[in-house]
């Protein structure tokens, strides 16, 4: 295993972006979750849990802890087969925000994590897009 950083600017002001990753309406928006199931509880040793809708209709509960709160720059948490991964977000000129995700994963997940946090901030994007 191995560490591994996807980095990505989105075009909103840092907090915009924290208040996207940790409001249960918007995170219900990106995950994408069931609306009204989002239960947040963001604070080092608090959790969250969401329930999502499988293509086949099938809802799946979904649970994840988080490990570190820094408002408004940083969240250590789990997802979905209790993944590890830490979130920066850093100030960038012109009111965006750079935000990394770190994984500790093999080598041969890299290309597999990089598609699924670019799906992920694809629809951060639209969420921040509709909240502006």
């Amino acid at each position: 295993m191995s560490e591994f950083t996807v980095t990505r600017t989105l075009n909103a002001p840092r907090e915009r972006v924290w208040q996207v990753l940790t409001q249960p309406g918007h995170f219900e928006g990106w995950l994408p979750a069931k609306p009204g199931t989002a239960v947040l509880d963001v604070r080092t040793a608090g959790s969250w849990q969401a329930t999502v809708i499988s293509a086949d209709g099938e809802e799946i509960a979904l649970t994840g802890r988080y490990d570190e709160v820094s408002k408004p720059d940083r969240l250590v948490m789990t997802v979905p087969g209790d993944v590890v991964t830490a979130i920066t977000l850093t100030s960038d000129l012109d009111d965006a925000t750079q935000i990394a995700y770190t994984f500790d994963v093999d080598e041969s997940m890299h290309a597999m994590v990089t598609e699924s946090v670019d799906d992920v901030l694809g629809r951060v994007s639209k969420v921040l897009a509709a909240t502006s």
